[in-house]
């Protein structure tokens, strides 16, 4: 019986090795990428094509550099727009100064982006569908009063057609977020026009960028158009001169005296203190050699 239970020990310790041995020979599974094409159409009419590919790690975005991504343009015969590697980022950008020439159907112009894979990443793809649009912004000053009107329309069949009932944004340009300064639906000949506000903080000179813009529409994709003028209030930022407080990098003087005479007082003592006890053991041998006298 005991070498039986020898034997059945022996059998299922080999078999733990060989089921771990297995899994440390598995190799890791390749990365699903999860790809998104992002389109762009400027002031200058050229279209911003970018893609970002990126893998997520504990529900967090990583990003995936160095992969070459393939734009085309197109449905059934496809226009290749160019291959572009990912930066640190995790995008690739193609530009497009013209469009006349690419194929459009009923939906529009359908922009596909591709990422072939290999062996330790699988590819991805992502394809979005936009109708031109053109964006006008025309900026006036009458009267004292700062107008922006904006226009909007697209070529059907060689004619301009209004874009109406879409919703438009503008903005100023800031430092970290673009500030909405107005927003409203486009009437029936694609216009819009308010008022700019007179209380909006700009550079010295005054000069702001205004941005008109289609925000990531269903249709058109994000378009905008941005012009600078000089219609802010200017702001001098003067560089405040540094004070002595306690939360400043250079203390009060009241706290530099204060502590100076307090660390020389510490410090007055420890050198009596070593002076005394010099002069405590020539004290003791000058008393020792009189005794010996």
């Amino acid at each position: 019986m005991k070498i039986k239970r020898y034997i059945f020990l022996l059998f299922i310790i080999a078999a733990g090795s060989v089921i771990l041995a297995q899994e440390a020979t598995e190799e890791p599974e390749p990365i699903e990428p999860v790809m998104e094409l992002l389109f762009l159409k400027d002031t200058d009419g050229k279209i911003n094509l970018s893609a970002s590919l990126v893998n997520y790690v504990n529900r967090q975005p990583v990003p995936l550099p160095g992969l070459e991504v393939a734009f085309y343009a197109g449905e059934d015969s496809l226009v290749s727009l160019g291959r572009v590697l990912t930066d640190n980022d995790g995008l690739a950008t193609v530009v497009l100064d013209d469009i006349e020439n690419l194929p459009s159907g009923p939906d529009g112009i359908r922009y596909f982006a591709e990422y072939e894979g290999n062996d330790d990443i699988w590819p991805a793809e992502y394809e979005v569908y936009i109708m031109d649009v053109n964006l006008d912004m025309k900026l006036e000053l009458v009267d004292d009063v700062k107008s922006v009107t904006l226009r909007a329309w697209s070529i059907i069949d060689g004619e301009e057609v209004p874009v109406a009932d879409e919703d438009i944004y503008v903005y100023v340009d800031r430092m970290f977020m673009d500030l909405p300064i107005g927003e409203d639906f486009l009437d029936e000949n694609g216009e819009f026009t308010m008022e700019m506000p007179d209380d909006i903080p700009g550079d010295p000179e005054g000069n702001i960028e205004i941005i008109a813009r289609f925000n990531e529409h269903y249709l058109f994709g994000t378009v905008e158009n941005r012009q600078v003028m000089q219609w802010g209030v200017p702001t001098q930022y003067d560089t405040v001169a540094a004070q002595r407080t306690l939360w400043t990098q250079i203390a009060p003087i009241w706290m530099i005296v204060t502590l100076t005479i307090l660390l020389t007082g510490v410090w007055s003592h420890y050198i009596y203190v070593v002076i005394s006890l010099f002069r405590v053991k020539r004290l003791a041998k000058k008393e020792k050699m009189n005794n010996l006298v």
